[in-house]
This record gives C-alpha cells, structure tokens and sequence, in this order.
C-alpha cells in the first residue's frame, strides 16, 4: 500500500481542530440572552428526553451571516416534516440570529466568524410520545467562535474512514429532517477517532455512499464532479451552492449512486459543510485519493466558493 509522507500523516492523524481555552459561548433561550454556564434547559424538555428538536447551523463570515434565508427554508421544512410548530415568525428567528451575535459582539469583542446554532425543541411536556404533551416550543441560539480548522488540512487534505454505522434509512427517519436525534452519527465519528481519522462516511441501508457525520461527500472522477444523490441524505446547503456553482462555470457535476469501490478509485474527494466551506480529503479509509494531493478541480471549486462568501459577505 502506498503511505502517505511523514508530514501528511502526522496532519491525518492529528485532532485538526485548535480547541479555544475560553469557548466563549453565548445561548438566547427564548429571547434571554446568557453566558453558556447560565444556560438551562428544563429537565422536562422533549428535546432532551427524546431528541424531539430540529436545528440549523450556520456561521457569520466578516460579521454577517452566510446564507441564512437558506438556513431558515430548512429550519422551516424539518418543523413541518415533524408537525413542530414555529415558536416565533420567521422574520423574528433573524432577528434574533442577528441579536445575538451582536450581543456576543458586545461581551466578547466584535469576532468576525461566529457560528451560529438555532435549536427548536418540542417544549416541556409530561412523559409520552404525544405532542399535544408540548404545547410551546422553545427557542435556543447558540453563538460561538467558529472551530479553527487547520490552514494545512486545506492545503494537503484530511484522512476519511468508511464508517460501519449506516445512515438511517428514509423509512426510518426522513434525513431531509435536520433533528437533534444524532446517535448514529456520533456513533459513527467514534469510528472515526479510532482511526485517527478527521470524518467518518457512512453508507446506506443498502451500502451505497451517503454522507459524512457532519458533512457531505464529493468525488471526482474523469473530470466529473459526482456527488451522492439527495435521497438518504441531508441536503445540505454547502452541497448545493458547489453544485450552483460548479453548474455556473461549465465544470460537469451531477447527483449519482455511488458504491464504495468508486469513492475508493476517486481521482479526487472533498467534503463540505457550512462551517468548513470545502476540505480536500486526502485519504480514505487508509487508501490515497488520487496522487495523494488536493486535486485541480478541488482547488477551482475552493476558490468560486471563496469568491461566493466575498459577493455575499463581503472581504472584511
């Protein structure tokens, strides 16, 4: 098998996240706006009893929130997949994105990238599984500095792992819901830390490429941007602006079944997600992906995705 160089594998095998001494977390709960070890959410919550919440993440890029009319048509569209209703209208859940960034602005200094979590949870309710039990949702964001992710993981690439944990099936749960019932994916990422790994993938019930725990997964090959078709898998935001924009300047991208012996055979591979924007992958599941190196077309689709935050946030 061919081995990546001493540096490559020290990057690979390396927590590529540089963890802040002071995370420096501000949470709205309900339009009150505290320090994170102020935060409380009732014990009595469906959402920490049974995972009955849905939520979006985000981030602010020169201070101004990145795609968030995006960000909320989604937010909305799992709330109506799972009967939730909108604690507060839409125009208010900007308003109260915007406000509590300013007010992290204002405890913490004016950080130019935050991320962003908004969290609607069913409510306090007795035990059960009825809804009715939760007639008032409840409004959490989060705002926080957003993970430094090391310039050398886009530079030279992360290390993939094919995750044994399947995603959950279509059946089973709709994934086009974004809800905070994440066991499989945590599971998942476990797989990945043991293979001192940035990200896992996992497959479908039926064994094909789906997504990565936090993520989702692209592969070129011959020239074509190939990327898991949108059923078993979240639509992710980041996902479809590549595919806008690779659409925008003539690079062939298009939606496909993947197997796994494909991925393997990647003349190139990267994962995206809105808080990373686009990381080249440079191995998967141990094997080099192409010569080892983020590839040409990688590096193009990094750069009209650079291009698209300056157009839509401006350069700072």
């Amino acid at each position: 098998m061919k081995r990546a160089s001493k540096s490559v594998e020290s990057i690979l095998v390396a927590d590529p996240y540089r963890s802040a001494a002071d995370p420096k977390i501000l949470i709205n709960i309900n339009g009150e706006v505290l320090p994170a070890q102020e935060a409380f959410v009732p014990a009595m919550d469906h959402g920490f009893l049974y995972g009955d919440s849905v939520y979006e993440t985000l981030r602010t890029y020169h201070g101004r929130p990145f795609l968030l009319d995006r960000h909320l048509d989604r937010l909305e569209r799992s709330m109506e997949k799972i009967g939730l209703a909108a604690p507060c209208p839409r125009r208010e859940l900007g308003e109260e994105v915007q406000r509590t960034v300013e007010a992290h602005w204002e405890t913490y200094g004016k950080i130019p990238d935050l991320a962003v979590r908004l969290v609607v949870s069913r409510g306090e309710g007795h035990f059960g599984l009825d809804i009715a039990l939760c007639p008032n949702p409840h409004l959490l964001i989060y705002c926080y500095p957003v993970p430094v992710l090391a310039e050398r993981c886009y530079q030279e690439g992360i290390a993939l792992v094919i995750s044994e944990t399947r995603r959950n099936h279509p059946r089973a749960l709709d994934p086009m819901v974004k809800s905070g019932n994440f066991l499989n994916n945590i599971l998942a990422y476990r797989d990945a830390k043991k293979a001192g790994a940035h990200e896992a993938i996992l497959l479908t019930a039926d064994g094909f490429v789906a997504e990565g725990t936090t993520s989702n997964l692209f592969m070129v090959k011959g020239g074509t941007v190939l990327t898991p078709e949108a059923v078993g898998i979240l639509d992710g935001i980041t996902r479809a602006m590549v595919l806008e924009e690779a659409a925008a300047a003539g690079i062939p991208a298009e939606e496909a079944a993947i197997a796994v012996e494909a991925l393997l055979a990647a003349d190139e591979a990267f994962i995206t997600s809105s808080l990373r924007g686009l990381v080249p992958a440079a191995r998967i599941h141990g094997l080099p992906v192409g010569d080892g190196r983020p590839g040409k077309i990688t590096r193009r689709l990094m750069q009209l995705y650079e291009a698209l935050v300056e157009r839509e946030c401006g350069k700072g």
